[in-house]
């Protein structure tokens, strides 16, 4: 996806960025640990962001959101698409 928001997300890309969204996601839901699941995925740069939001992804995402001038509802309406 070319939206900013995920640029911290995965190590890799390949042709078809919504597959891998997809296999992300199935990933993480199927996990015992899904939260620990989502942090393996992040690179240490957002890792380090999160960490710096007091350890909150949720506000370390509306806050990047808002420092990119990205809408955070269209992203998370986005990602419900994909469940």
């Amino acid at each position: 996806m070319s939206n900013p928001i995920f640029s911290g997300f995965g190590q890799q890309q390949n042709q078809n960025p919504q597959n891998n969204l997809v296999s992300m996601f199935n990933h993480i839901r199927t996990s015992p640990n899904p939260n620990a699941a989502a942090m393996e995925m992040l690179s240490p740069e957002m890792k380090n962001y999160i960490s710096q939001n007091g350890g909150d992804a949720k506000t370390a995402f509306y806050n990047l959101a808002a420092q990119k001038g990205v809408d955070p509802n269209q992203i998370l309406n986005t990602l419900r698409g994909f469940m």
